[in-house]
């Protein structure tokens, strides 16, 4: 009996003392702080498991910047004088356009759950391969590059995804902005982007290959 009385005494201490809000102001404003300077460290707005996940978030919000840039150099290219593809530049800016507001709008959610930004947080995927830095790629190769970078950044919010999923990291809010934020807008991307490649790789085959890349890059000027 002794023993219980004990451990309930120890679990009402734990309860008392944890992080929570209202302690922070009580001991902030009680006529002996227990800390000199006030703090209150817990009056924040996180909650859930956004600490664990935070660096995840930081890597994604920093593989979307990165992104972006790839896509507006490739549009560049594709719009100078020599190569002169307004579809293909079209496309590509405006992908670099959706992967810098996807990273602001990452860079939101992390502040509205009480973090900080950490623009030191690199990716987590490395890209492979020769063209990895390359932009100044032909018109396929460009669409295959884009298709592969889509898919790679699909698969990093689904790993994010199940990682608040994930029992010792469970945060509900985490993965239902990753899974209507990005998950479902990347899965038509990803098949719009398979379906070009294929596309112009027939008319490429079946065609004279200049006057196919002429037809599909004034094709793409009008979907955009």
């Amino acid at each position: 009996m002794i023993k219980f009385g004990v451990l309930l005494g120890l679990l009402l201490i734990g309860v008392c003392s944890g992080e929570f809000c209202f302690n922070d102001v009580e001991a902030a404003c009680s006529p002996r702080p227990l800390s000199g300077d006030g703090t209150m460290l817990n009056c924040n707005a996180k909650y859930g498991a956004i600490d664990q996940l935070m660096v995840d978030l930081q890597s994604y919000a920093n593989a979307n910047i990165e992104t972006s840039f790839e896509y507006l150099l490739m549009s560049t290219h594709f719009g100078n004088y020599e190569t002169n593809r307004e579809g293909f530049k079209g496309l590509y800016r405006k992908m670099s356009d959706r992967a810098w507001e996807n990273a602001i709008d990452i860079i939101k959610f992390i502040t509205k759950r009480g973090g900080k930004m950490d623009f030191n947080q690199l990716p987590r995927f490395k890209r492979t391969g020769k063209e990895q830095r390359v932009v100044e790629l032909s018109e396929i190769s460009s669409l295959a590059k884009a298709l592969d970078t889509e898919k790679q950044m699909a698969d990093e919010a689904i790993r994010v995804h199940g990682q608040a999923q994930h029992h010792t990291k469970l945060d509900s809010s985490v993965a239902h902005y990753m899974e209507e934020q990005f998950m479902e807008p990347q899965a038509e991307t990803v098949r719009t982007l398979a379906g070009h490649t294929n596309d112009l790789k027939r008319l490429l085959f079946d065609h004279d290959a200049s006057l196919s890349i002429y037809m599909f890059d004034e094709y793409l000027k009008k979907t955009l």
